[in-house]
């Protein structure tokens, strides 16, 4: 087994011990197990899930992971229990921030604004693949 925490600016998202973890990663989806070798990595906007159970899992934003054999830390923006997210409300959103970006000015707004667009997206394709 192996302990796993998700720490949020807001607090712990969930701790507790696990058989595996998959975490969305910059380098790609990564599975830990115990004795996984030392690892430090950028997260991914995606879903972090325990055991092969994608229905339980959490939607993470930015953040970093931080792996040694005995435990996972998990630092996201954001992380938000899958089963907690309503679809219609994610492609609300995702239509908002489509809409901001095709009206977007500079080039900073819309690098700022498709961050947020691909965050949504990203959601909107794991809440309706449920």
């Amino acid at each position: 087994m192996v302990k796993v925490e998700i720490v949020t600016p807001k607090g712990y998202a969930y701790t507790g011990e696990v058989e595996v973890v998959n975490i969305p990663t910059e380098e790609g989806e990564i599975g830990v197990l115990e004795n996984h070798m030392h690892l430090i990595s950028a997260l991914k906007p995606g879903l972090i899930y325990f055991n092969g159970n994608k229905e339980e899992g959490f939607f993470v934003t930015e953040g970093f992971v931080e792996v040694n054999p005995k435990k996972v830390n998990i630092l996201a923006e954001e992380a938000t229990p899958i089963g907690d997210i309503d679809p219609g409300e994610v492609k609300k959103k995702y239509e908002e921030v489509v809409k901001k970006l095709a009206a977007a000015k500079t080039h900073e707004e819309m690098e700022t604004i498709e961050k947020e667009r691909e965050i949504y997206e990203t959601l909107l394709a794991l809440v309706v693949r449920k």
